[in-house]
């Protein structure tokens, strides 16, 4: 796999770690004490939450791309590095923890993308 796809597959695994990071921190600036219209109303106006969701649709589109050039039993394992990257962001920008238990289920994900991408 050329250097460009690896970059295309990165880029595409934390746009969509960074939007779910996004899409939680905004979610907590809502009130939902008011109501639905209201947390709608907040939402629509919510920053993070309008870049949240954009940061899921530029993988989506990466995702259509390398489709078309690579198989996707080897595509989709390599999807799985979301699982790694997100609780990172979720540590680094959001202060949450992250347990032992976690960090081995991270790293049984880890073994599992290096052999789906062997095989």
């Amino acid at each position: 796999m050329s250097l460009a796809y690896w970059l295309l597959v990165f880029l595409g695994v934390f746009l969509s770690s960074l939007g779910s990071i996004l899409l939680k921190a905004g979610a907590t600036k809502i009130d939902h004490q008011q109501g639905i219209f209201s947390a709608a109303f907040q939402a629509a106006f919510e920053w993070r939450l309008q870049l949240g969701v954009l940061m899921y649709i530029v993988p989506v589109i990466i995702w259509i791309y390398l489709l078309k050039k690579l198989d996707i039993t080897f595509l989709q394992p390599l999807f799985s590095l979301v699982y790694i990257i997100t609780p990172i962001l979720a540590i680094a920008y959001l202060g949450e923890s992250v347990s032992y238990i976690k960090w081995t289920g991270i790293a049984i994900i880890l073994v599992g993308i290096y052999v789906t991408s062997k095989g």
